[in-house]
């Protein structure tokens, strides 16, 4: 697993995941990816188009990071996941909590 940061500025916090979070993933990148998105408190891009596999714990990582930003009065977009991705964030009810894109201008607009 890994996070790129794309944009990390005043306004704005964007990283891009690659690879599978599963329980491996999460824990290579989990102190990371609450660093960069929590703990910015910046409205957060998340891009899900290279993750290959996300399972319940990988979910948990996303909804407390997101949740975490709500507390600070900012929100968190997922961009662009695959169908099996979206498929399973969906069926978890994650889409309720986290808003989801296919568009990286949808998202800004979702961001408000």
């Amino acid at each position: 697993m890994r996070l790129n940061v794309l944009c990390a500025d005043d306004h704005l916090t964007h990283v891009e995941l690659h690879g599978r979070l599963d329980i491996a993933g999460v824990n290579e990148i989990q102190d990371q990816f609450v660093h960069q998105t929590a703990g910015r408190r910046r409205a957060t891009l998340v891009d899900l188009s290279h993750v290959t596999f996300i399972a319940s714990l990988g979910m948990g990582l996303l909804v407390s990071a997101a949740k975490a930003l709500q507390r600070s009065g900012t929100k968190m977009v997922l961009v662009r996941p695959p169908e099996l991705v979206r498929k399973a964030l969906e069926a978890a009810g994650i889409h309720f909590v986290i808003p989801i894109a296919e568009e990286e201008e949808r998202a800004l607009q979702l961001l408000g």
